[in-house]
Protein backbone atom coordinates (compact mmCIF):
# COMPACT_ATOMS: atom_id res chain seq x y z
CA UNK A 1 0.00 0.00 0.00
CA UNK A 2 1.07 3.59 -0.50
CA UNK A 3 2.28 5.82 -3.31
CA UNK A 4 -0.05 7.61 -5.72
CA UNK A 5 -2.05 4.48 -6.53
CA UNK A 6 -5.37 6.21 -7.16
CA UNK A 7 -6.12 9.35 -9.21
CA UNK A 8 -7.31 11.31 -6.19
CA UNK A 9 -4.47 10.40 -3.85
CA UNK A 10 -2.03 12.98 -5.20
CA UNK A 11 -4.69 15.66 -4.59
CA UNK A 12 -5.13 14.55 -0.97
CA UNK A 13 -1.36 14.52 -0.46
CA UNK A 14 -1.12 18.09 -1.76
CA UNK A 15 -4.15 19.58 0.00
CA UNK A 16 -4.19 17.79 3.36
CA UNK A 17 -1.17 18.77 5.51
CA UNK A 18 -0.92 15.56 7.53
CA UNK A 19 -1.64 13.18 4.65
CA UNK A 20 1.96 12.69 3.55
CA UNK A 21 2.98 11.94 7.13
CA UNK A 22 0.37 9.19 7.44
CA UNK A 23 0.60 7.70 3.95
CA UNK A 24 3.80 5.96 2.79
CA UNK A 25 5.45 7.84 -0.07
CA UNK A 26 6.25 4.59 -1.86
CA UNK A 27 4.28 1.32 -1.95
CA UNK A 28 4.82 -0.57 1.31
CA UNK A 29 3.93 -4.15 2.21
CA UNK A 30 1.47 -4.79 4.99
CA UNK A 31 2.99 -6.69 7.94
CA UNK A 32 0.97 -9.87 7.28
CA UNK A 33 0.48 -11.85 4.08
CA UNK A 34 -2.93 -11.43 2.43
CA UNK A 35 -4.50 -14.80 3.27
CA UNK A 36 -3.06 -15.06 6.78
CA UNK A 37 -3.92 -11.46 7.50
CA UNK A 38 -7.42 -11.97 6.16
CA UNK A 39 -8.03 -14.82 8.59
CA UNK A 40 -7.08 -12.75 11.63
CA UNK A 41 -8.71 -9.58 10.33
CA UNK A 42 -11.94 -11.41 9.48
CA UNK A 43 -12.07 -12.87 12.98
CA UNK A 44 -11.60 -9.54 14.77
CA UNK A 45 -13.99 -7.72 12.42
CA UNK A 46 -16.66 -10.33 13.11
CA UNK A 47 -16.10 -10.16 16.87
CA UNK A 48 -16.46 -6.38 16.81
CA UNK A 49 -19.52 -6.63 14.57
CA UNK A 50 -21.15 -9.13 16.93
CA UNK A 51 -20.45 -6.77 19.81
CA UNK A 52 -22.15 -3.97 17.91
CA UNK A 53 -25.31 -6.06 17.38
CA UNK A 54 -25.25 -7.35 21.00
CA UNK A 55 -24.47 -10.98 20.16
CA UNK A 56 -20.82 -11.21 21.20
CA UNK A 57 -21.69 -13.43 24.21
CA UNK A 58 -23.97 -15.90 22.39
CA UNK A 59 -23.08 -19.50 23.27
CA UNK A 60 -24.77 -21.48 20.51
CA UNK A 61 -23.34 -22.24 17.10
CA UNK A 62 -24.90 -20.50 14.09
CA UNK A 63 -27.95 -21.95 12.37
CA UNK A 64 -27.23 -25.13 10.41
CA UNK A 65 -27.28 -23.54 6.96
CA UNK A 66 -24.99 -20.75 8.12
CA UNK A 67 -22.64 -23.26 9.73
CA UNK A 68 -22.46 -25.16 6.44
CA UNK A 69 -21.65 -21.90 4.62
CA UNK A 70 -18.88 -21.17 7.13
CA UNK A 71 -17.39 -24.62 6.58
CA UNK A 72 -17.50 -24.05 2.82
CA UNK A 73 -15.53 -20.83 3.34
CA UNK A 74 -12.76 -22.87 4.98
CA UNK A 75 -12.87 -25.42 2.16
CA UNK A 76 -12.63 -22.62 -0.41
CA UNK A 77 -9.56 -21.20 1.31
CA UNK A 78 -7.93 -24.63 1.41
CA UNK A 79 -8.67 -25.18 -2.28
CA UNK A 80 -7.23 -21.79 -3.19
CA UNK A 81 -4.15 -22.57 -1.12
CA UNK A 82 -3.61 -25.91 -2.88
CA UNK A 83 -4.03 -24.25 -6.27
CA UNK A 84 -1.51 -21.56 -5.29
CA UNK A 85 0.97 -24.25 -4.22
CA UNK A 86 0.58 -26.10 -7.52
CA UNK A 87 1.06 -22.83 -9.39
CA UNK A 88 4.24 -22.00 -7.46
CA UNK A 89 5.71 -25.47 -8.01
CA UNK A 90 5.84 -24.93 -11.76
CA UNK A 91 8.72 -22.50 -11.25
CA UNK A 92 10.96 -25.28 -9.88
CA UNK A 93 13.08 -27.36 -12.25
CA UNK A 94 11.38 -30.56 -13.30
CA UNK A 95 7.94 -29.48 -12.05
CA UNK A 96 6.95 -27.18 -14.91
CA UNK A 97 4.06 -29.37 -16.07
CA UNK A 98 2.16 -29.56 -12.79
CA UNK A 99 -1.44 -28.51 -13.59
CA UNK A 100 -3.33 -25.81 -11.73
CA UNK A 101 -6.82 -24.40 -12.15
CA UNK A 102 -6.08 -20.67 -12.30
CA UNK A 103 -3.45 -18.03 -11.65
CA UNK A 104 -3.59 -17.07 -7.95
CA UNK A 105 -4.21 -13.44 -7.04
CA UNK A 106 -3.72 -11.46 -3.85
CA UNK A 107 -7.34 -10.35 -4.03
CA UNK A 108 -8.58 -13.94 -3.94
CA UNK A 109 -6.17 -14.79 -1.14
CA UNK A 110 -7.55 -11.86 0.86
CA UNK A 111 -11.19 -12.78 0.20
CA UNK A 112 -10.73 -16.44 1.16
CA UNK A 113 -8.79 -15.35 4.23
CA UNK A 114 -11.46 -12.89 5.36
CA UNK A 115 -14.30 -15.39 4.89
CA UNK A 116 -12.32 -18.04 6.76
CA UNK A 117 -11.78 -15.54 9.58
CA UNK A 118 -15.55 -15.04 9.72
CA UNK A 119 -15.92 -18.83 9.84
CA UNK A 120 -13.41 -19.09 12.70
CA UNK A 121 -15.35 -16.47 14.63
CA UNK A 122 -18.65 -18.26 14.02
CA UNK A 123 -17.27 -21.56 15.31
CA UNK A 124 -14.74 -20.48 17.95
CA UNK A 125 -16.60 -17.67 19.71
CA UNK A 126 -19.50 -19.82 21.00
CA UNK A 127 -16.92 -22.18 22.53
CA UNK A 128 -15.00 -19.28 24.04
CA UNK A 129 -18.22 -17.76 25.36
CA UNK A 130 -19.15 -21.06 27.04
CA UNK A 131 -15.91 -21.00 29.02
CA UNK A 132 -15.81 -17.25 29.62
CA UNK A 133 -19.32 -16.01 30.42
CA UNK A 134 -21.55 -17.03 33.32
CA UNK A 135 -24.80 -15.80 31.76
CA UNK A 136 -26.62 -18.52 29.84
CA UNK A 137 -27.01 -16.77 26.48
CA UNK A 138 -28.23 -19.70 24.39
CA UNK A 139 -28.85 -17.64 21.24
CA UNK A 140 -27.08 -18.73 18.05
CA UNK A 141 -24.15 -16.50 17.20
CA UNK A 142 -25.63 -15.92 13.73
CA UNK A 143 -29.37 -16.50 14.02
CA UNK A 144 -30.55 -15.39 10.61
CA UNK A 145 -29.46 -14.19 7.19
CA UNK A 146 -29.39 -10.57 8.36
CA UNK A 147 -26.76 -11.28 11.02
CA UNK A 148 -24.71 -13.42 8.64
CA UNK A 149 -24.84 -11.04 5.69
CA UNK A 150 -23.95 -8.16 8.00
CA UNK A 151 -20.70 -9.91 8.93
CA UNK A 152 -19.96 -10.54 5.26
CA UNK A 153 -20.65 -6.88 4.46
CA UNK A 154 -18.23 -5.70 7.15
CA UNK A 155 -15.56 -8.04 5.81
CA UNK A 156 -16.28 -6.90 2.26
CA UNK A 157 -15.88 -3.22 3.11
CA UNK A 158 -12.60 -3.94 4.86
CA UNK A 159 -11.41 -5.93 1.86
CA UNK A 160 -12.20 -3.00 -0.44
CA UNK A 161 -10.17 -0.67 1.78
CA UNK A 162 -7.19 -3.03 1.63
CA UNK A 163 -7.55 -3.54 -2.11
CA UNK A 164 -7.74 0.23 -2.71
CA UNK A 165 -4.02 0.38 -1.82
CA UNK A 166 -4.44 3.98 -0.69
CA UNK A 167 -1.55 4.99 1.51
CA UNK A 168 -3.84 6.80 3.95
CA UNK A 169 -5.23 3.43 5.04
CA UNK A 170 -1.82 1.80 5.47
CA UNK A 171 -1.16 2.50 9.14
CA UNK A 172 -4.73 1.88 10.36
CA UNK A 173 -4.86 -1.43 8.48
CA UNK A 174 -1.35 -2.43 9.59
CA UNK A 175 -2.14 -1.70 13.25
CA UNK A 176 -5.50 -3.47 12.98
CA UNK A 177 -3.76 -6.47 11.42
CA UNK A 178 -1.33 -6.77 14.32
CA UNK A 179 -4.17 -6.36 16.83
CA UNK A 180 -6.19 -9.05 15.06
CA UNK A 181 -3.38 -11.58 15.46
CA UNK A 182 -3.15 -10.87 19.18
CA UNK A 183 -6.94 -10.98 19.62
CA UNK A 184 -7.47 -14.40 18.02
CA UNK A 185 -4.52 -16.04 19.75
CA UNK A 186 -5.43 -14.42 23.08
CA UNK A 187 -8.94 -15.86 22.97
CA UNK A 188 -7.62 -19.32 22.14
CA UNK A 189 -5.10 -19.10 24.98
CA UNK A 190 -7.71 -17.75 27.40
CA UNK A 191 -10.03 -20.68 26.64
CA UNK A 192 -7.15 -23.10 27.11
CA UNK A 193 -6.20 -21.59 30.47
CA UNK A 194 -9.80 -21.51 31.70
CA UNK A 195 -10.28 -25.16 30.79
CA UNK A 196 -6.99 -26.22 32.40
CA UNK A 197 -7.83 -24.48 35.67
CA UNK A 198 -11.52 -25.47 35.63
CA UNK A 199 -12.80 -21.89 35.59
CA UNK A 200 -15.71 -22.26 33.18
CA UNK A 201 -18.47 -19.61 33.20
CA UNK A 202 -15.98 -17.25 34.80
CA UNK A 203 -17.12 -13.71 34.09
CA UNK A 204 -20.30 -11.69 34.45
CA UNK A 205 -18.95 -8.40 33.05
CA UNK A 206 -16.27 -7.36 30.60
CA UNK A 207 -14.24 -6.06 33.53
CA UNK A 208 -14.30 -9.50 35.12
CA UNK A 209 -13.33 -11.02 31.78
CA UNK A 210 -10.16 -8.94 31.65
CA UNK A 211 -8.25 -11.38 33.89
CA UNK A 212 -8.49 -14.45 31.63
CA UNK A 213 -8.20 -12.33 28.49
CA UNK A 214 -5.10 -10.60 29.86
CA UNK A 215 -3.62 -13.98 30.78
CA UNK A 216 -4.34 -15.15 27.25
CA UNK A 217 -2.71 -12.00 25.84
CA UNK A 218 0.41 -12.55 27.97
CA UNK A 219 0.64 -16.13 26.74
CA UNK A 220 0.26 -14.86 23.18
CA UNK A 221 3.09 -12.36 23.56
CA UNK A 222 5.34 -15.11 24.93
CA UNK A 223 4.42 -17.45 22.07
CA UNK A 224 4.98 -14.83 19.38
CA UNK A 225 8.29 -13.80 20.95
CA UNK A 226 9.42 -17.43 21.04
CA UNK A 227 8.46 -17.92 17.40
CA UNK A 228 10.31 -14.74 16.43
CA UNK A 229 13.44 -15.90 18.25
CA UNK A 230 13.24 -19.30 16.56
CA UNK A 231 12.88 -17.69 13.14
CA UNK A 232 15.81 -15.37 13.81
CA UNK A 233 17.94 -18.29 15.02
CA UNK A 234 17.18 -20.28 11.85
CA UNK A 235 17.09 -17.55 9.19
CA UNK A 236 18.63 -14.45 10.70
CA UNK A 237 17.47 -11.35 8.86
CA UNK A 238 16.72 -13.17 5.61
CA UNK A 239 13.43 -12.02 4.09
CA UNK A 240 11.22 -14.85 2.88
CA UNK A 241 9.64 -14.43 -0.57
Amino acid sequence: MGGDTLPGEAFFSEKIPFYSALAPAIPTKLPIEARDGGIYQGFLLTWLYLGAIKRARAKSLPRAWILIALMLFVVAMAADGVNALLYDLQFYNGLENIPHLYVPTLQLRLVTGLTTGIAFAGILLPIANYFLWRADDARPLFENAKHFLGALAVGGIFGLLVNSEMGLFYYPIAIFSAASVVSLLSIINAVFLLSVFGKTAYATTWRAALNPLAAGACATVIELAALSLMRYALLGTVTLP
